[in-house]
């Protein structure tokens, strides 16, 4: 995927506190294509997680959160940040595992993970990771802030023809199985607009990864 240029810090906290202003809003979707689907039932009570963290050891992002791709006709819903293929993907925060999906067209393999925050419920998703070394974490299973949930994709099956990194999204509110917006599944990598939704309103529906992690006690890598 394409590089593109990060937009301020401050611009973007001041998104997220109107977000978090308005509440939380059910959205967001994505292409799934002969998926193999591991999901929880998101039925047992969470607890509050005290803090975020970030889900690789570096961070160094190659595709900012809300930045235009005219390949994908939409905005980035998630941050591209720079990986290798076998590297440690651990879970942003304390959560349950809600789905560990493979062969997505776009993504692969994928790990969503409910957090519930003193703020709301947020999914956190990580796409691009291996098939072929397998998951970490199970459906279901709860983790802790900086557990091993999966290891970044090799270049042959993270999912197109890009080089090995993770995307990494943060939607808000719970996990939500069966929901769909503009008739597609709710965690798409880029927003998608029909009659019912603009690409600007679908973008709203999801949070900057980094701003969002520094706003719940994390640090960039390095300095924590």
């Amino acid at each position: 995927m394409s590089s593109f240029a990060i937009s301020s810090t401050s611009t973007r906290r001041s998104t997220i506190t109107s977000r978090s202003r308005r509440g939380w809003r059910l959205g967001a979707a994505a292409l799934v294509v002969g998926a193999t689907w591991s999901c929880d039932s998101a039925t047992e009570p969470i607890d509050i997680a005290a803090e975020a963290r970030f889900p690789l050891s570096g961070w160094l992002v190659t595709q900012d959160f809300g930045t235009w791709n005219p390949g994908w006709n939409g905005y980035h819903l998630a941050e591209d940040a720079n990986a290798g293929g076998g590297d440690s993907v651990f879970a942003m925060a304390d959560g349950v595992v809600r789905a560990t999906l493979t062969g997505l067209q776009g993504y692969e393999a994928l790990v969503l993970i409910e957090h519930r925050f003193e703020d709301g419920f947020v999914v956190s998703l990580y796409g691009h990771v291996s098939t072929r070394r397998g998951f970490r974490a199970r459906t279901g299973e709860r983790v802790t802030r900086g557990q091993l949930i999966a290891l970044v994709g090799d270049d042959d099956e993270d999912g197109g023809d890009w080089r090995p990194h993770l995307h990494f999204g943060i939607r808000s509110g719970p996990y939500s199985e069966q929901g769909e917006i503009c008739g597609q599944w709710l965690y798409v990598g880029y927003t998608r607009s029909c009659p019912d939704i603009t690409n600007e309103e679908y973008r709203e529906l999801w949070f900057d990864p980094t701003d969002f992690i520094l706003e719940h006690g994390g640090q960039l890598p390095g300095l924590d």
